[in-house]
């Protein structure tokens, strides 16, 4: 299976420089990347391009006309090689196994979602200035530093709610979280014509993904904790209000499959 990471960015080039590393550094090699950028400056280009000699990566940017997730990721989508897509937030380190884990849990009928190991301020800084491996930190490690990092539970095998296992309720991330990870055979992502490009600014781009994503028939399943990202320390601003939430209250109360602004409104376009 041809397998793609698509990872969205935005002016934030050492993150990107982050996960760029722990990619290079996976123990699956066979994928390729593609890097999403939703109007970087040059420091992203420069990040992107230099990567080019250790990864298979193209680097695709659309205009900086604020926030547009949706249409970024459909823009990568479109680049992609793969025949299934993995769609990561440049604040998110994937674990050395990441790629392994994911391959072996992209089964049919299902998507995936996944969980995050919080990183404090202070380990975050230091793994982003010292270029520090964290992506091979073993469990053990991680203990020895559980003071800045929370919830240790999601690095554990408690969670039995894999793709394929019978009788087990399906996953969903905490807080409906499905924008960080999200792995998706191109053919479903196609089926619902990919990300919904109305949803502008912060928020519901993801649960509107989700949605659609089991309206069309597919089940959640996790990874297993190799597949658990590693979220690194920025300031978060809550809007003050989220328009956002009529588009997905409207996706809700329908029995749409497909986004109304998809991946085909935006193949015609470019």
């Amino acid at each position: 299976m041809k397998l793609s990471v698509v990872v969205d960015t935005y002016e934030w080039p050492d993150a990107l420089q982050a996960v760029l590393l722990a990619l290079a550094d996976q123990s699956d090699g066979g994928f390729d990347v593609v890097v999403a950028d939703d109007g970087s400056g040059p420091e992203t280009t420069a990040v992107a391009e230099a990567w080019k000699a250790h990864l298979r990566v193209t680097h695709v940017r659309q205009d900086d006309e604020g926030y547009r997730l949706a249409r970024v990721r459909n823009l990568g989508a479109l680049e992609a090689a793969g025949d299934y897509l993995v769609f990561l937030n440049s604040d998110t380190v994937p674990r050395r196994h990441f790629v392994r884990a994911m391959r072996a849990a992209a089964l049919p009928g299902w998507f995936l979602a996944g969980k995050r190991l919080l990183l404090s301020r202070e380990l975050s800084g230091r793994a982003l200035a010292e270029r520090v491996p964290i992506q091979r930190w073993s469990f053990p490690h991680w203990l020895l530093h559980h003071e800045h990092v929370e919830p240790l539970r999601a690095l554990t095998a408690r969670d039995r709610r894999r793709p394929g296992r019978d009788g087990l309720p399906e996953f969903v991330p905490h807080a409906d979280g499905y924008g960080f990870l999200l792995g998706v055979s191109r053919a479903d992502f196609e089926r619902v014509n990919g990300y919904d490009a109305r949803f502008a600014g912060w928020g519901g781009e993801d649960v509107d993904m989700a949605v659609r994503l089991r309206r069309a028939g597919l089940r959640c399943g996790w990874a297993g904790p190799e597949s658990t990202l590693l979220h690194l320390w920025h300031e978060t601003r809550t809007p003050p209000s989220r328009p956002n939430n009529a588009l997905l209250a409207e996706t809700e109360a329908t029995g749409r499959v497909e986004a109304l602004d998809g991946l085909r409104q935006l193949e015609a376009a470019v």
